[in-house]
Order: structure tokens, then C-alpha cells, then sequence
């Protein structure tokens, strides 16, 4: 089973402002034949129409990046996994986790359910997984 994280969207405002800012780049390292900023541009641009997914199954945790179509992955195996952290105030409805890899983490929003089942996974898959509740006070 693979449980997907909750990912903000992309305002269009933003991603329109981004190719200009891109093109602008690209036209002045051109024109000013300072050709060291052209490949900025040019990512800036490819990363407007970029995708990103939140994966978690039996195999590990999973960032699947979605590139104009190309397809990366940057996957951390549960024998990889050392701590899994649960914060249920910082993103209320939902839940985050806080997926630590020694001293790397990496922050995916489930829904409640959805957490409870990812956590029984890690249980099952690694047993040294240490899994807690991040508790935050709020203002």
C-alpha cells in the first residue's frame, strides 16, 4: 500500500513569475555575453513545470520528482530510517512526520489515519525505528 503526503500547490502567479524572471535571466546573460547565469535561467524555467510527490510504502520513503516528464527518485530505505517524529498541532488537521535518517530529516504531512497506518508500517518493516510525539506549545 502507498500512502501519499498532502503537497501545497503552486500559485500561478508564482510560476508565471518565475519564467519571466527565468527569460530575463537567460536574455541578459546572452546579451551581455556573460554566459555563467544562462544555465540558472534555464533551470528556473524547467523548474516551473516541475512535480514533486510525498511516497511512503513497504519499500521506504520516497520523494518522486517529475521533471518536463523525467522521472527522479530519492529513496530512503526503512532499514535507513532511524526516527520517525509526529507533530498533530504545527499542521492541524493533519499530521506531520519527521523522518530522520542519522542526522537528516525530512517532513511529509499525512492525514491522521494515514499516519497511524505509516507508523505501523515502519514498526513492522524496522523495529529499531524510534518513533515519537513531537510536542510543541503553542502561544
Amino acid at each position: 500500500m502507498k500512502y501519499y503526503g498532502i503537497m501545497p500547490e503552486r500559485k500561478l502567479w508564482v510560476k508565471v513569475g518565475v519564467i519571466i524572471f527565468g527569460a530575463y535571466i537567460i536574455y541578459n546573460s546572452v546579451v551581455n555575453h556573460n554566459l555563467f547565469y544562462l544555465p540558472f535561467g534555464i533551470i528556473m524555467i524547467l523548474a516551473t513545470f516541475s512535480e514533486r510527490k510525498h511516497i511512503i510504502s513497504q519499500e521506504g520513503v520516497d520523494i518522486l520528482y517529475t521533471i518536463c516528464g523525467v522521472q527522479f527518485h530519492n529513496m530512503w530505505n526503512w532499514s535507513e530510517i532511524n526516527t520517525i517524529h509526529t507533530d498533530s498541532i504545527s499542521s492541524e488537521p493533519n499530521v506531520e512526520l519527521h523522518i530522520g535518517k542519522d542526522v537528516i530529516s525530512r517532513r511529509f504531512i499525512l492525514s491522521k489515519a494515514d499516519t497511524n497506518k505509516v507508523a505501523a508500517i515502519a514498526s513492522k518493516m524496522n523495529s529499531k525505528i524510534y518513533i515519537a510525539e513531537l510536542n510543541k506549545k503553542s502561544k
